[in-house]
């Protein structure tokens, strides 16, 4: 693990910090946002169902399409189709090629991913039933601490910490989950891979102690320096 020092060396207006440094407020925000799109950038795993419509093509068209552990999906007349790690934009444009080399002129295709196996979030800390939970779809973090049943009644609801990976760094904000169940904060998207945990105490604890190094003021961010 690189220590404070060499966390430093790199950065300029660096400095290094605990987890109770995690930003706040609209820094906070800027890692973790509102939602925005609807996963358009969602990247199809194994065991993922798909819906695959072929327009004016029926007999082509599937709607409970289960993608292989390899990443391919059996499609009539051309059968398997390789889509894994495509975006489903992607996979589209795929399938409408291997229709297009023999059956079909210019062929309509759109993939909706129905069920995403492979999102999942843990949700840890002051809550009734800690856990790894499957999501689909967009989530905020009053439904993601749901999942584990809620917080505790002595939960600390203003230190709710979310850990994200960006780039291959494990980044943190932390939010006040009271505010927002008020109405007086917005309620951040959850993405699959996140971490949430409730309560700083327990966010140190579970996070070991890790230094944090803040590359700079305005970057709304924290860096978690080291592993899980």
């Amino acid at each position: 693990m690189m220590g404070c020092a060499g966390a430093i060396a790199g950065l300029s207006l660096a400095g290094c910090a605990t987890v109770e440094d995690a930003p706040r407020g609209d820094a906070a925000y800027a890692l973790v946002p509102t939602p925005i799109a609807v996963g358009r950038d969602y990247v199809i795993s194994p065991d993922d169902v798909l819906r695959i419509q072929v327009y004016h093509e029926p007999g082509l068209s599937l709607e409970d399409a289960q993608v292989t552990a390899a990443g391919m999906v059996r499609l009539p007349l051309v059968g398997d189709v390789s889509i894994g790690g495509l975006t489903a934009g992607e996979a589209s444009d795929v399938i409408a090629g291997r229709l297009g080399e023999r059956y079909l002129v210019s062929p309509q295709v759109t993939v909706f991913v129905k069920k995403a196996v492979s999102r999942r979030i843990t949700v840890d800390g002051e809550v009734r039933e800690p856990g790894l939970f499957p999501v689909e779809g967009r989530i905020g973090l009053i439904q993601a601490v749901a999942l584990a049943h809620g917080p505790t009644r002595l939960a600390s609801l203003g230190q709710v910490v979310v850990v994200r990976t960006v780039e291959g760094q494990r980044q943190a904000a932390m939010f006040d989950l009271g505010a927002i169940r008020r109405g007086g904060a917005p309620d951040p998207e959850i993405l699959a891979g996140d971490q949430v945990i409730v309560g700083l105490s327990r966010a140190k604890a579970i996070l070991g102690g890790a230094l944090i190094a803040i590359p700079a003021v305005a970057t709304g961010f924290i860096a978690i320096d080291g592993g899980n």
